[in-house]
């Protein structure tokens, strides 16, 4: 009798226990609860991300809005320029600074992987968007600036983008409107904007030295036509 209670005893223990076993939730495997941490980035790959974030290019054009957008060059920029970033000016740069510039752009785009699709153009092709920009890059000042209230001002801030230009591309009613957009350039190239004083005589002095009216570009000579 004392055999028969001892083995339900034991009987009703075990059936206890397991249930209890049941109800314990399992431990999930460390495999699964692991997440992958995050890189750490070096100090060299930190200081390559924070200059790749200065001095980006200024918002683009549209090709229509490019000189004379039917040209064989203009076309060339759009269709080439066009796959890695915006559509540049080509006053974004004068014309001594568009070769080193181009020649940087091509360089990169024949080292870039295949798998990326980006076409570069050939050397017939680089000569036509070369000559296209430099035909109509911003037309500098010289070595000379007309004397005015502003001038060292004017030299000094516009200098940090790019040359001086010539104060005849624009008129002195267009000038506030071009600087208005520089400025805009300048807060998206992370580049110091000029203070309010600065701006005051920058302006003064771009609408006493500027001209009445706007310089109208030099138009390329015509090709000669093939008999």
């Amino acid at each position: 009798m004392r055999r028969i209670r001892a083995g339900a005893l034991f009987t009703s223990l075990t059936v206890l226990a397991s249930g209890a076993c049941e109800k314990t939730p399992r431990a999930p495997a460390a495999t699964q609860t692991t997440q992958s941490a995050a890189p750490v980035l070096s100090h060299s790959d930190q200081l390559v991300l924070a200059a790749a974030s200065i001095g980006l290019p200024p918002a683009g054009i549209q090709p229509g809005d490019l000189p004379d957008p039917t040209a064989r060059g203009a076309q060339l920029l759009a269709t080439y320029c066009t796959q890695c970033h915006a559509l540049p000016a080509p006053t974004a740069h004068s014309a001594t600074d568009w070769p080193g510039v181009t020649r940087r752009m091509w360089l990169r785009m024949d080292e870039l992987p295949e798998s990326l699709g980006v076409k570069a153009p050939t050397a017939a092709e680089r000569y036509e968007i070369l000559k296209y920009l430099t035909v109509n890059a911003l037309r500098m000042s010289g070595s000379v600036l007309p004397a005015g209230h502003g001038r060292e001002t004017f030299a000094l801030v516009c200098s940090r983008c790019h040359a001086l230009p010539d104060l005849r591309v624009h008129s002195r009613d267009d000038w506030p409107i071009v600087f208005a957009r520089m400025e805009r350039n300048m807060e998206r190239m992370k580049v110091k904007t000029p203070t309010a004083q600065q701006t005051e005589d920058i302006l003064s002095y771009l609408k006493t030295a500027g001209p009445a009216k706007r310089r109208e570009a030099a138009k390329p000579p015509a090709r000669p036509r093939r008999s």
